[in-house]
């Protein structure tokens, strides 16, 4: 790869496997294989859109390169469940696997945001502590809010582990991490 000055760089994924096996790394891009695969077909778009392998396993050595600092940096051996969404959800909007094959219309352009939105919504509601007693219209708010947030805004990972610890107090409910 090249920079704009000319210059070579290489990026160096290896150090991932001092740290995971590389059963895990697999098993991780599987799950988000396809979890996507799930959602391009629910939303009917199977003749349309594709899997960009290459920018997954991106997307996933980012994440694990990200897990591993973060766990080095705090001195904690495992990450917590706030951690594990928002950095997932950030490196797939990030690096954007999803990728259309025509223009089939504006609805479906942020197909990566989406798909990122409503895993991380879904996950929430499985993880609260009372999810029947949710108010799913403000959970659709938070859910079109980080919509937007995805395809206008500035975001990081950590202001999305924020914005979930934040759902969890505001719901009564503990945070599924510290």
């Amino acid at each position: 790869m090249e920079t704009n000055a000319g210059q070579r760089y290489e990026i160096d994924y290896e150090i991932i496997l001092k740290y995971y096996t590389i059963e895990e790394v697999k098993e991780r891009f599987g799950i988000w294989y396809s979890e996507a695969k799930k959602f391009i077909k629910r939303k009917g778009l199977s003749e349309h859109a594709v899997i960009n392998t290459r920018r997954l396993g991106y997307a996933i050595c980012d994440y694990f390169v990200d897990m591993i600092r973060m766990k080095e940096f705090h001195g904690i051996e495992h990450a917590n469940l706030n951690k594990i969404y928002a950095y997932s959800c950030y490196w797939f909007v990030r690096r954007q696997p999803i990728q259309l094959l025509d223009d089939i219309g504006n609805d479906d352009l942020y197909m990566n945001e989406l798909f990122a939105v409503n895993s991380l919504v879904a996950r929430l509601r499985r993880h609260a502590d009372n999810a029947d007693l949710i108010n799913k219209q403000s959970l659709l708010e938070l859910g079109s809010l980080w919509l937007y947030n995805f395809k206008f805004r500035l975001f990081t990972a950590q202001t999305l582990e924020t914005a979930i610890c934040c759902f969890f107090v505001a719901n009564g409910n503990r945070s599924i991490g510290k």
